[in-house]
């Protein structure tokens, strides 16, 4: 409890996981977009909103990479990181034992709101700045972008137009979004690619799911 009467509360992955399968059957497969998002945004809100984080299962990772085309000494940057799962993959690739680039030295840099994921990250060896990455200004300095923004509503497309203004030219950005993005929103660019079905349950969610690739 703070000295302003808000209180944190901070679950485990399996109660995290629990909780979101429980939103998920309450709400359907994924919290439906709000007819309401011109409105003001209630602090209230927003609890129920972090729950749908959904880190990335190592299946989709390696399927997202894939498209990366990841070279030696690429700058990569992965806004909404968590606690570092993507990172963990790439980390292969420092060592020259990944299945993406064997001669790699890669230079990674993540940004994460969630004090909690931010030092999981951290913890491993991951750099990771705790911040909101809609409120970093942007560097044309990255030569890839891999992200994985958040579900609820249409967030992920101002988390889209804002990580283009990192990537430099001749670069490539990945991001994972809802199947809806592309098919019933029409809001993604680039290429889309379906992920398998199921590809995040083991996340906490069935929702359908794949990815558009951006050349720039």
């Amino acid at each position: 409890m703070f000295m302003n009467g808000n209180a944190h509360l901070i679950f485990d992955a399996p109660a995290l996981l629990d909780i979101n399968r429980a939103l998920a059957e309450f709400y359907g497969e994924v919290l439906p977009d709000a007819p309401n998002e011109a409105e003001a945004k209630r602090p209230s809100t927003e609890v129920t909103r972090d729950l749908q984080f959904y880190w990335t299962p190592r299946a989709a990772i390696d399927d997202v990479l894939l498209r990366l085309d990841l070279q030696r000494g690429d700058k990569i940057l992965e806004p909404s990181c968590g606690d570092g799962r993507i990172f963990d993959v790439l980390a292969k690739c420092h060592k020259g034992d990944g299945p993406y680039d064997r001669r790699s030295p890669l230079v990674c840099t993540g940004i994460e709101y969630d004090v909690s994921r931010a030092a999981t990250s951290r913890a491993k060896g991951h750099h990771v700045m705790t911040a909101n990455f809609l409120q970093v200004q942007s560097e044309l300095i990255f030569d890839k972008v891999i992200m994985n923004p958040p579900f609820h509503g249409k967030t992920y497309v101002k988390h889209l137009e804002h990580a283009l203004k990192f990537l430099r030219d001749g670069g490539v950005l990945v991001c994972i979004m809802p199947a809806t993005a592309h098919f019933d929103h029409k809001t993604t660019i680039g290429q889309w690619y379906d992920l398998p079905v199921g590809s995040f349950s083991e996340a906490g969610t069935n929702v359908p799911t794949g990815f558009c690739v951006v050349y720039k």
